[in-house]
């Protein structure tokens, strides 16, 4: 599957977003202040004011809980996340183009707080997935030991590790020694 530079984009994003739990890659929240939203979004070249409150912090947490349903088998519990994200931000999707980026689609002005911005990207991300059949390209780490998220962008589908804490390397590791002690 070819993905556009913004679903690409958005997809890592929201991968990112839900790997910030606390106890996902690390014991700490990585969003637990404005400081750590500002650099999350100032990561994923975020345009218009990138100043987060701590209204903007609540808010994305919020909504990194509600989207961690898009890890499992079920579309239709996604679906009513994002119509409930578009609903909560009145959405009016628009077209944009900035710096890099080509011809994309907003749902949220640039004037809006952080966090419907944040929220307008993800919804946006998913909505794509879901009516491209996709869904199933967001998933959790096979890593036994893992619950990290991970967009599988790859062109056949076959990503299983996720990035974030090595576990590709770790499990062929555990097989290669599993199957060399016998």
């Amino acid at each position: 599957m070819r993905f556009s530079h913004d679903i690409r984009a958005n997809l890592l994003m929201l991968v990112d977003l839900l790997n910030t739990a606390p106890g996902v890659c690390s014991p700490r929240d990585g969003l637990a202040s404005p400081g750590d939203l500002t650099g999350f979004v100032t990561r994923h070249d975020f345009t218009g004011p990138l100043v987060a409150s701590t209204f903007d912090v609540a808010a994305v947490a919020t909504l990194r809980e509600r989207f961690r349903v898009a890890l499992d088998d079920d579309v239709e519990p996604v679906v009513e996340a994002i119509n409930l994200t578009f609903a909560e931000i009145r959405a009016f999707p628009h077209l944009v183009r900035h710096g890099d980026w080509d011809w994309h689609v907003h749902a949220a002005a640039d004037s809006a707080p952080l966090g419907e911005r944040v929220a307008s990207d993800i919804a946006l991300v998913l909505t794509g997935l879901v009516r491209s059949g996709d869904l199933s390209r967001l998933r959790r780490c096979a890593a036994p030991d893992c619950s990290a998220a991970l967009a599988d962008l790859t062109r056949n589908g076959s990503k299983r590790f996720c990035d974030a804490r090595n576990c590709a390397n770790r499990v062929h590791v555990a097989a290669y020694r599993a199957r060399h002690t016998q």
